[in-house]
């Protein structure tokens, strides 16, 4: 694992490699092993390393005598069968990477099996390729004029290499409204205007100045695996061995984040009958709900022959909000990254990879909005049925009001009452103070729309795309780099999303049950408390922290006229949210917290 960065000038004269050292140091969290950049020609390549794989070799930058050079940040989970099929003598899967690169260029891509941001560079070509996983998993972030190129795995080294060059990158304001929607910036958008994320699943060329991108992966929900169900359980199972199996491939020890849900259980389980020699780590707050979801954690642990290891959270509020916007570069809004960075930096005393359930919901059918997208027409007489907001939108209240508010709406608002109790399109005119279209999300949802999908695989769809894309995958990312950890999703295997997404909705959502699959697959191997549990996460206690921690910090933030948030937000509409006036419909506690975050992060970058 890695953190890259890379500057291509049309005039060599003006590369600037003592400002490029600068920028390496800016994340040096994801690769504290080693430090190196090269340059060559029109181009300057640097890298930090995490070393993981092969901890003697494969050092970065990569290069050859012929001028051909490589940055990677990532893992390459197949590399041992590609060295075999390809014969070259190497237990790097930076260096397997670095010798299909020469001879096959982006075609190599296809037999690629793992997570990964890279830039090769053929000196003879003049030519840069950057590519990016299939799901989206590892950052890439670039800035490109005329006559310059830069990129870099986070948004912070990219800001310092654009000023190296006298370029001030300007606010985004179509992204702040975004992630006051879904709490995050949708990809490829960022939080400033023309700087972008390279997508998942392409790669992007450039050549004398001139760029190019293309798309080399997509999801396909056609056509519908016919097989019955005793075969779709068999090669299910299979996929999702394989696919823990070789996510165990390293030279440093291996941990698991776990809970007391499914999906961090599930992987528990499959790790365990591969080794023992793992252990699972979980975190707790000082409330009972917590501490139950501990204890099942626990329980798992112990049933699989895992050691295990309990962290409690308590945390000082501001400074744990200042953590998350420091680390995040731009507005996140997620409060899990709260206790997913504090697991992280404990986990960080005693491994270097961690595995965890990200994708099960997104892979199995998990969310409760699930059930909806199947049943929405069986559910009409509950549209007129509503309940004043209450606690989360996973209780009793917010999920009728979620059905009242989903049922004969369309496109972006539809789509936003499903996943969030944000702010929507229709909220535009009276929140926001200056011009802004008010088809602002639907253009944004529309950009990676297939207009032939419908139901649950249409919402499967854009949570992918969105939901996962830009919120768990940036959470995961951030929050356990920011501690030198690998963190390694096996749900988020290619070949799992392949097989999954061509399977019929009763494999998802079947007689009630979410995650049929899985709970076909491993009832009978999991504790009685996960099989019959509560979904679970690692959600912070937004509710609790508002109404007692929090308090101070709304006054001391969000009340003065002169906060920066109000250069967007119209002043009395946010007075009204945060005197719980306004949008009783949805959880406003999740809206206060996005406007906390918003704040600070004005006040630190701005």
């Amino acid at each position: 694992m890695c953190a890259i960065a890379g500057i291509w000038h049309k005039d060599p004269n003006q590369l600037n490699e003592s400002s490029f050292r600068e920028v390496l140091q800016l994340m040096r969290h994801r690769g504290p092993d080693h430090t190196e950049i090269r340059k060559s020609a029109n181009v300057i390549l640097g890298a930090n390393r995490l070393k993981i794989i092969d901890l003697k070799f494969g050092n970065q930058p990569l290069y050859d005598a012929s001028g051909r050079s490589l940055v990677f940040n990532g893992a390459i989970y197949n590399y041992p069968e590609l060295a075999n099929e390809h014969e070259i003598d190497s237990a790097s899967d930076s260096v397997v990477l670095f010798e299909l690169l020469k001879k096959y260029g982006d075609f190599c891509l296809e037999k690629l099996r793992g997570m990964f941001a890279f830039s090769f560079y053929d000196q003879s070509k003049d030519e840069l390729l950057l590519a990016r996983d299939r799901v989206g998993q590892k950052p890439l972030y670039y800035y490109k004029t005329e006559e310059l190129f830069l990129f870099a795995s986070e948004i912070k080294g990219l800001v310092r290499l654009m000023k190296t060059y006298g370029i001030n990158p300007e606010i985004n304001e179509e992204a702040i409204y975004q992630y006051l929607c879904f709490s995050n910036i949708p990809e490829p958008d960022t939080i400033y205007k023309n700087v972008c994320a390279l997508e998942a699943g392409y790669f992007m060329q450039l050549k004398a100045g001139k760029i190019t991108t293309t798309k080399y992966w997509d999801y396909d929900y056609s056509p519908k695996n016919k097989a019955d169900k005793e075969e779709v359980l068999n090669e299910t199972k299979s996929i999702i061995s394989e696919a823990v199996k070789i996510r165990l491939r390293a030279d440093v020890p291996i941990g698991l984040f776990l809970s007391g849900g499914w999906d961090s259980s599930v992987i528990a389980y499959e790790a365990s009958q591969f080794t023992k020699d793992i252990k699972t780590f979980t975190v707790t707050y000082p409330f009972e709900t917590s501490q139950n979801e501990a204890k099942v954690a626990k329980q798992t642990a112990e049933s699989l022959g895992l050691s295990h290891e309990v962290i409690k959270v308590d945390l000082n509020p501001k400074e744990a909000l200042m953590d998350v916007v420091k680390t995040f570069d731009q507005p996140f809004a997620d409060s899990s990254a709260i206790p997913n960075l504090a697991i992280a930096k404990a986990a960080s005393e005693h491994v270097k990879v961690m595995l965890n359930g990200d994708g099960g919901d997104e892979q199995f059918g998990g969310y409760r909005r699930y059930f909806l997208a199947r049943n929405v027409n069986r559910l009409s007489l509950l549209k007129n049925l509503k309940l004043s907001s209450s606690g989360t939108r996973r209780s009793q209240k917010g999920f009728i009001n979620r059905v009242s508010k989903i049922i004969g709406q369309s496109g972006a608002d539809q789509y936003l009452a499903y996943t969030t109790d944000m702010l929507n399109q229709a909220d535009i005119p009276f929140i926001w103070r200056n011009e802004l279209k008010t088809d602002l999300i639907d253009k944004q949802l529309n950009r990676k729309l297939k207009p032939h999908l419908t139901g649950l695989d249409n919402l499967m769809h854009h949570d992918r795309k969105f939901n996962m894309l830009s919120g768990i995958l940036v959470k995961m990312d951030r929050a356990s780099m920011a501690h030198s950890i690998e963190a390694r999703s096996p749900f988020l295997d290619q070949k799992l999303f392949e097989y999954t997404s061509c399977l019929p909705d009763k494999y998802k959502v079947r007689d009630f049950k979410r995650k049929y699959l899985l709970k076909e697959l491993y009832g009978d191997k999991l504790p009685e408390e996960v099989v019959n549990g509560k979904k679970v996460s690692f959600e912070a206690p937004l509710q609790q922290w508002l109404q007692n921690d929090f308090t101070s910090l709304v006054e001391e933030l969000l009340i003065p006229k002169e906060a920066k948030i109000y250069q967007f937000l119209v002043y009395e509409e946010v007075q009204l949210i945060l005197q719980y006036r306004k949008y009783q419909d949805r959880n406003v506690d999740y809206i206060i917290y996005a406007l906390l975050i918003l704040e600070l992060w004005l006040q630190e970058n701005t």
